[in-house]
């Protein structure tokens, strides 16, 4: 029965283990051939989907690829980044402006007239209102009445208004104040004025004394951004001028002049010679080490033509000398070449993109489903292997299984008959001695 155990040369007198042994490793050499094969079989299915994943890789650059997107990007340069940047998309128009910053965008930061003199001291206020007017309209806040130290009430006001204002406490060198500022300038396009504030308080008293904000003697006035061009003044509430021009945004850094200048920019037509260059060389590699002496796929066209075919579709790159060609296959770009002619005839060198898309695209495309078909029958031979080398196992354990039995059997029958011959010759000296025995 399957899971006896039976051992071997028990009566010392019959190894028949060894005997086993040697057959099972005879009958197992069907098994190991099949492994070494599957095991073959196994180097050039991982081989392939290297690179397979290679082919993959090059194929996503045309998958999603704009041509026409390449040669529409503009930038923005300034004469004085110290002064202001800038930034351009396509819609800006190719041009030259001399720009002069007059004043830079604040936040108004105002301080009550009240204070106290240590900050331990108790306070109480009633409900009052904080006005925030963004220029569109006013804003109110309630504060609700309450008690503490004047950093209560700061905190109180920023509980309540803090979406607009900051508060915080201001040290004159005498006493304490409270002081508000703006939380982001650009929230408002009112800029501070006689009579005239971003932030007001309504109703605030401390301890029954009324406070007030000190709007003679702003900390800091809030103001707005000034720009001029030629005779025309621009203002934003912040320190960025966005479609100062169709398509062109500027930052301002400091007041100053600065020449701001968009042209085209063909930085997207690099990248992508760039990105073309890496994914090609990525496949040729894999092609050349597959392909080498005593590789997995010497000889083998079906590796070796990937590299000949993508070879055959660079025609039009080698004669405009936009890439150069390696000992081993491999390519490296030319920029100064590349940005030459996208400047130059920037139609002619999308035509030359388009036909890549069109043709080495469409040849990876193609190419990746048939590695995949390939490591698909890879597989499908490695599971006719598996299944093959798991039959042959099973039939070898069950081969083993009864190898012992049969054996132990033989052994367990020598065994008796050596008793029978031990007994039958005890008998027989028995009778001579019966027979002729002693006189």
């Amino acid at each position: 029965m399957a899971g006896e155990i039976y051992f071997n040369n028990i009566t010392g007198k019959f190894d028949w283990g060894s005997i086993i042994d040697q057959i099972v490793r005879l009958k197992s050499m069907p098994i190991q051939r099949l492994s070494q094969e599957a095991q073959q079989i196994q180097a050039k299915q991982d081989a392939l989907s290297k690179l397979q994943q290679a082919v993959q890789d090059f194929s996503s650059l045309f998958n999603s690829l704009d041509v026409e997107s390449l040669f529409k990007s503009k930038k923005a340069t300034s004469s004085d980044s110290s002064v202001l940047t800038a930034t351009a998309n396509e819609q800006a128009p190719d041009i030259a402006l001399n720009i002069t910053i007059n004043s830079l965008a604040q936040k108004e930061v105002l301080i009550t007239v009240q204070g106290v003199s240590d900050l331990n001291q108790l306070l109480n206020w009633g409900d009052f209102q904080i006005a925030y007017n963004t220029g569109a309209g006013i804003e109110q806040f309630n504060v609700s009445a309450g008690g503490g130290t004047l950093q209560d009430l700061v905190n109180a006001i920023n509980n309540s208004a803090g979406s607009r204002i900051t508060a915080s406490i201001f040290y004159d060198g005498t006493s304490y104040k409270l002081m508000l500022s703006e939380k982001d300038e650009g929230a408002s396009t009112v800029e501070t004025a006689s009579g005239s504030t971003v932030m007001s308080i309504n109703g605030l008293t401390v301890n029954g004394s009324p406070w007030s904000l000190d709007t003679t003697n702003p900390l800091q006035n809030a103001s707005n951004a000034r720009v001029q061009i030629g005779s025309n003044v621009l203002t934003s509430p912040t320190n960025t001028f966005e479609n100062l021009i169709t398509g062109l945004n500027i930052t301002v850094n400091k007041t100053g002049n600065a020449v701001v200048s968009v042209s085209d920019d063909y930085s997207k037509v690099s990248n992508f010679f760039e990105d073309f260059v890496k994914k090609y060389n990525a496949v040729i590699s894999q092609v050349n080490q597959l392909t080498a002496k005593d590789a997995l796929f010497q000889g083998d066209y079906t590796v070796v033509g990937i590299k000949t075919e993508l070879s055959r579709m660079l025609d039009d790159l080698f004669a405009n000398d936009l890439v150069n060609v390696k000992e081993d296959g491999t390519l490296e770009t030319n920029p100064s070449a590349i940005s030459a002619m996208a400047s130059s005839n920037p139609e002619e060198l999308k035509g030359i993109i388009q036909s890549l898309k069109d043709t080495v695209g469409a040849y990876l495309s193609n190419t990746s489903v048939s590695l995949q078909n390939f490591t698909s029958d890879y597989q499908s031979r490695l599971d006719q292997l598996n299944s093959r080398a798991q039959y042959l196992s099973e039939q070898l354990v069950n081969e083993e299984e009864r190898l012992r039995l049969e054996y132990a059997k033989v052994e367990a029958f020598m065994n008796q008959a050596q008793d029978v011959m031990a007994r039958l010759q005890a008998f027989v000296v028995s009778l001579s001695d019966m027979q002729g025995g002693k006189k």
